[in-house]
């Protein structure tokens, strides 16, 4: 975004913290790209971040990042559909 429109990514960068919300807004955050589930929310953001940011999804769709390992084993265990249900959800911050 910084090369696509540096004025907004500029007027962005003059915040504290920006906040995103929703399922559509996160996958667009990283790319909708089939991350694997433990890659690092900062490094899924593929160099967006102007000002520290945090994410709020009700998950959707299967894409995800930031796990624990393991985790998204133990929930696919509990639930082989977590992430598209929209029973869970995550808070993701990046700075």
């Amino acid at each position: 975004m910084e090369g696509a429109d540096p004025n907004l990514y500029s007027v962005l960068s003059t915040h504290e913290l920006l906040i995103f919300k929703g399922d559509l807004n996160y996958r667009k955050l990283v790319g909708d790209i089939n991350w694997d589930p433990t890659t690092p929310f900062k490094e899924a953001l593929r160099g967006f971040l102007p000002a520290p940011l945090v994410s709020l999804r009700t998950c959707k769709a299967d894409t995800v990042v930031g796990l624990k390992p393991g985790l998204g084993e133990e929930m696919n265990a509990k639930d082989p559909n977590w992430l598209t249900t929209g029973e869970y959800g995550l808070v993701q911050f990046a700075k």
